[in-house]
């Protein structure tokens, strides 16, 4: 487990910073959820070494915090670029739904990253990549699975008691919020790699329990 945490703390030290919410939001509640966030990866790189329980609680308050921000910023982001899309589009056959907007707005936006600005709606879609809300969705996406690599040395490498604790943790990380592929990553990776038989079957369900009813947990995304 030592290794593994080195490994994970060495690239914790290149962790980029979100300094750039101020920029990127302007709601209360929004800058609240950067707030916590920040507050919670200040516990994890400024405390001294720590016991396993105590090191794993700091984790998932920073795992927790990380991933309501990702998801709130990730749905800003959306919606500035439909947004965008909206006034591009001024005089043009109106979109038959917001919805459809959106979904324009997550292709363009895809495509901008890849590099393929085709046309004027990809542009909007290269400036928004290159704003504020795209820099602090990249920074906080990259802190998110930061921390769970280091959650995943507890749940993957440590001893057994160690395991057993790091599981309850996650567990808890699941109870709090369900939908969470990078959380059901690292448990299905923790279930690969486990020996114990009790531990690795609890590994197993939880990963499975946060799938849709339609996915089966021994099928991957790429393959459906």
């Amino acid at each position: 487990m030592e290794d593994e945490l080195s490994r994970a703390n060495a690239r914790w030290q290149t962790k980029p910073n979100l300094a750039v919410c101020a920029a990127a939001l302007k709601e209360k509640a929004d800058l609240a959820l950067c707030q916590a966030a920040e507050s919670s990866l200040a516990a994890i790189t400024e405390s001294a070494p720590s016991p396993p329980q105590q090191a794993l609680t700091r984790l998932a308050a920073g795992a927790l915090a990380l991933a309501r921000l990702a998801e709130r910023v990730r749905y800003l982001s959306l919606a500035e670029l439909a947004q965008r899309r909206v006034e591009g589009d001024a005089g043009a056959p109106p979109a038959t739904s917001a919805s459809s907007a959106v979904a324009g707005a997550k292709a363009a936006l895809s495509r901008a990253r890849k590099g393929r600005a085709s046309d004027h709606h990809d542009q909007h879609a290269v400036q928004l990549s290159e704003g504020p809300m795209s820099q602090l969705l990249d920074a906080t996406i990259r802190l998110e699975r930061d921390v769970i690599r280091n959650l995943g040395a507890y749940l993957e490498y440590g001893a057994l008691p160690v395991r057993h604790a790091a599981f309850d943790t996650v567990k808890g990380l699941r109870n709090e919020h369900p939908r969470w592929p990078a959380l059901d990553h690292l448990l299905r990776d923790a279930a690969v790699l486990e020996a114990d038989g009790d531990l690795k079957r609890s590994l197993r369900e939880l990963s499975g329990s946060g799938l849709p009813p339609s996915r089966y947990p021994n099928q991957s995304a790429e393959t459906k």
